[in-house]
Parts: structure tokens; C-alpha cells; sequence
């Protein structure tokens, strides 16, 4: 009898271990999965709002004055960028790569001060532009060790 009662509260000890493993990877799978999620976000919306910011200086450069429509775009993006790295934060609190996504952020804003009024500083484009991709690149590798870490 001893040894029934024993067998049977190994099994449910078995089955309760089994289904916590089971639900700690489905959870730590969820995380990873939303922290890529994020990433890509941040990622798409840098590229997005940094084009925005090239169209603002090719304008500028060809003396063309911003319309409401192209302004509301590029503001569109910039606050696509500011809420994908909001759901960075959610994600993760990966010092590196909270920093590198506001780096990339920052960097975005920068580009487009380099046209700000009727002209373009182009020494200012050129540099702010190579640190803008650097910074793309430094954000994707952080993420990939983030991630695969």
C-alpha cells in the first residue's frame, strides 16, 4: 500500500514538473517572440522615419517647401518610431539595446535638423547619415544578441 501511494505521488509530482517546464517554455518562447516582434517594429520604423527625413532634404535641396500632407507624414513617422520603441521598453530592459534603439532615434531627428528652413547643410547630412546607418547596424546587432543570447 506504502509503495502504491509512493508510485502515485511520484507520477503527479512527474506530471506537475512536466506542465511547469511545459509552461515556462511556452512563456519564455512568448517573450522571445514579442521581443523580436519589437525589434523588427523599431527596426521598419528607423528605416521608415529616416526616409521620411531624406524626402524633407531632397525637398529642401530642390527648393521645395513642405506641404501640410508631407509634414503630417513625416510626423506620422517619427511617433511610429517613438511607439515602436514604447514597445521595446515592454519587451525587454536590455540596457545596450534600449540605448542603441535611442541612438537610432536621435540620429533620425538629427538628419532631418540638417535641413531645417530653406537649405541643407550637406556636411551635416553626410555625417549624420553614416552614423545613422552605423547606428541601424549597431541596433541590429544588438538585437541579435539580445535575442540569441
Amino acid at each position: 500500500m506504502a509503495a502504491a501511494i509512493i508510485a502515485a505521488a511520484a507520477a503527479l509530482a512527474g506530471v506537475l514538473l512536466q506542465s511547469l517546464i511545459g509552461d515556462w517554455r511556452a512563456r519564455s518562447e512568448r517573450r522571445r517572440r514579442d521581443l523580436a516582434d519589437a525589434v523588427q517594429a523599431v527596426l521598419r520604423a528607423f528605416v521608415d522615419f529616416r526616409a521620411q527625413q531624406y524626402l524633407k532634404i531632397a525637398a529642401r535641396r530642390d527648393g521645395i517647401a513642405d506641404t501640410l500632407e508631407t509634414r503630417r507624414e513625416r510626423y506620422q513617422a517619427r511617433s511610429d518610431l517613438t511607439a515602436a520603441i514604447d514597445q521595446l521598453h515592454t519587451a525587454t530592459s536590455d540596457p545596450r539595446l534600449l540605448a542603441a534603439a535611442e541612438t537610432a532615434r536621435q540620429l533620425a531627428v538629427a538628419l532631418g535638423d540638417a535641413a531645417i528652413g530653406t537649405g541643407v547643410d550637406e556636411a551635416q547630412v553626410t555625417e549624420i547619415g553614416e552614423q545613422a546607418r552605423q547606428a541601424h547596424t549597431a541596433l541590429r546587432a544588438a538585437a541579435a544578441r539580445t535575442l540569441h543570447s
